[in-house]
């Protein structure tokens, strides 16, 4: 019985994704085959209607010069970015170039190894001095026992 919840959960998960990719899938495709995300589209849409509704809004007003000035400068932006991207490609392209080329000169096979180094022989170390035998101490000296303490006699009481 275990193993049949365990199936059928696998089952539901499966069902689930499936459902959530193909959700997906479907929102990408319907926003590729209309327009392009605008930067501050909505924005400018949105100013533009409620100008209509209310031309005399002064507010409105500056919020369209400002929207479009915002525009005006992100697609600058925009520019010069691709401008910068396609001159950093062409780097990248000349340099892979001038690596080919690098790898084309000629090198030698194997370098030639220099010669070791005879090592000198090593020093006879002198030899170790014995140490004195070492001195006996003597034994220790034997503490007396204890001597136990007298029982504390009981106090009459008063």
């Amino acid at each position: 019985m275990f193993n049949k919840t365990k199936i059928a959960a696998a089952i539901s998960a499966v069902f689930l994704l499936g459902a959530a990719g193909a959700t997906l899938a479907a929102d990408t495709t319907t926003t590729a085959t209309t327009t392009a995300k605008q930067p501050l589209g909505q924005a400018i849409t949105s100013v533009d209607k409620n100008l209509d509704k209310n031309p005399d809004n002064v507010g409105l007003k500056n919020a369209a010069e400002r929207l479009e000035r915002n525009k005006a400068r992100h697609d600058a932006k925009e520019i010069h970015r691709a401008d910068h991207d396609r001159a950093e490609h062409a780097e990248r392209h000349e340099h892979v170039e001038k690596a080919e080329r690098a790898e084309k000169m000629e090198r030698p096979e194997k370098a030639e190894r220099a010669e070791k180094a005879e090592r000198p022989e090593k020093i006879a170390r002198p030899e170790k001095i014995e140490r004195p035998e070492k001195v006996e101490r003597p034994e220790k000296v034997e503490r007396p026992e204890k001597v136990e303490r007298p029982e504390k006699a009981e106090r009459p009481e008063s």
